[in-house]
Order: C-alpha cells, then structure tokens, then sequence
C-alpha cells in the first residue's frame, strides 16, 4: 500500500466515524497539520508513536491494528508474499494453480466449506455447503455462468435468507471478521461496490446499523470460532462452528471456511447429506479482482 492509499484509508477510517480532521487529531493528540499531510499522501514517514495514536483513536480491535500497522509499511501485497529468485523458486504468483489446489483441497472435505476472498466475495462452495443453506446447485452454477459475483455478506444481512435467525452476535461476528479482513483492501473499487451494495436499506435493511455498532464494541473475540444455528427443511435444527483458514497470495488473503457439527444430530445430518450430493465443487466469483 503506498503512501497515497494509506492516507486514504485514513480517511476512510475516519469517514466511518463521522468525525472531521479535527476531531481525529483531537482524539489521537496530534497536529492537524500532521493528519492532513498524511491523508493526502504527503507525509512519508510515519513515526510508531503516531501510528500508535491514530489505532487507538481510531477503535480499531487487535486484528485490525495489525493489518492497519501493516498498511502503514508501504508495501503492497505483491511485495509481501515470498519472491521467486533462483535460490527459492516459488509459485506464490501461479493464481490459476494456487486456487486449482485450494478448491481440490475443498472437494475432499466431508464438511461444508466455502473459499472467499477479502471483499467477502465467494470463489467456490461444495454441494454440502449448498444443501445445509438449501440453495440449488444449478442456481449457483447459473449465476457462475454468467460472470456473476456473489458476495457472503449479501447472503447473511437478506432479511428472508437462511441466516435470518442467528441474531445480532452472529451478524456483528461475521461483520468484525470482513472489517478486519478487508482493512488493507478498503480503498479498492471492489470494496466501495460491496458497501453501497449492502447500504440499500430495502435489500439489507440491518446492515448500515450493524456496520456502525461493530466499531463501538469495546472487547476483542475471544475465539476465531463463530456459532451459528441453520433451520434446515429436512434436517431440522443444525448447529456449527465457523473456522477459517488463510492463504497469503499477492492479491490478498484467501479464506478457507470450514462448518463444524456442534452436536450429534448436526454430525450425522453431514454425512448423509455429503452421501446424497457428494463433494463435487463449484465455482462462483471470479478472482483475483482487478482494480
């Protein structure tokens, strides 16, 4: 991220607050001279006091500040990942392998497991995945066909969707995740789309109050594991954990999401779906992203 960008996102972050350049460098107790220098992209240098001041006015959660600290080094994420030199040959850069390998890897698993990437969006889900929230497969390879992203966010804030009856906890959850995730990547083009997307208040009407609360709550997670509950038409009540694993590309983290049974009858309702439709995999978004 360079300096411009930084700033940016910067001001973005304040944007959010609702506060004025003032404001901020009130909380943060600098100059607002220093302030506007960085949004614009002017200063070059950041000293750690100053960084460390603006995460805190900021409210930004442990995993936000990491990625916020990170932003601040002036690398993009092309310059992050290992570099392939003839000492360390790597094929971190191979995008078409790296995702081939990572979707494989999704069709081995016996669980429902979906790959996302840092705007949320969805780059393949397996039929166990597909058959626990009740969607068609053939809508899924539908709207793949036609070039279609489809982002996760959409799906939980739909007031008629599947995850309608998890409550607030696990919409903020979801929320605070795709903030911390998507902090580096927030003044790209794909970021902007998603948020006006999701700020239509007919579509999503609990969203923008959601996005809003997330960035007041004062304690971090105290697990990376999200309970959720799923009403399924034939399996009833099914009751998992959320775990993701990440990837490191050079065009930003790739999320492996992986539902674990939290009792018995959820377990056994797996197996017998993952029996019926198999674990073929289908993919959805088109990645990586060009901005």
């Amino acid at each position: 991220m360079k300096r411009l960008e930084f700033g940016a996102l910067v001001a973005l972050l304040r944007n959010e607050l609702g506060w004025t350049q003032s404001q901020l460098a009130e909380y943060a107790e600098i100059e607002i001279a220093t302030l506007s220098n960085l949004e614009r992209g002017a200063k070059k240098f950041f000293e750690p006091d100053l960084l460390f001041r603006l995460a805190n006015a900021l409210q930004l959660t442990s995993l936000e500040r990491r990625e916020f600290f990170l932003a601040s080094c002036g690398l993009d994420q092309k310059q992050i990942v290992r570099q392939p030199s003839t000492i360390t040959p790597t094929n971190v850069f191979d995008s078409k392998n790296l995702l081939n390998k990572l979707t494989n890897l999704v069709s081995q698993l016996y669980a429902p497991a979906i790959l996302g990437d840092v705007f949320g969006d969805i780059l393949a889900v397996n039929n166990i995945l597909l058959e626990v929230l009740n969607i068609d497969p053939s809508l899924a390879k539908m709207l793949a066909q036609n070039g279609a992203r489809i982002n996760y966010l959409q799906i939980v804030f739909d007031a008629q969707g599947v995850f309608s009856g998890n409550g607030i906890e696990f919409d903020i959850s979801l929320l605070r995740a795709f903030r911390e995730g998507s902090l580096r990547y927030r003044t790209k083009q794909r970021y902007t789309e998603v948020l006006q997307g999701l700020r239509n208040i007919k579509e999503y009407p609990s969203f923008d109050r959601y996005w809003r609360r997330v960035s007041t709550i004062e304690d971090d997670k105290e697990s990376m594991l999200d309970p959720i509950n799923i009403k399924h038409k034939t399996y009833g009540n099914l009751q998992f954990t959320i775990s993701s694993s990440v990837t490191l590309t050079p065009h930003g983290e790739i999320f492996l999401s992986h539902y674990f049974p939290m009792d018995l009858h959820t377990a056994e309702s797996v197996i017998e779906i993952a029996k019926k439709v198999g674990t073929e995999v289908i993919p959805l978004s088109p990645w990586p992203q060009k901005d």
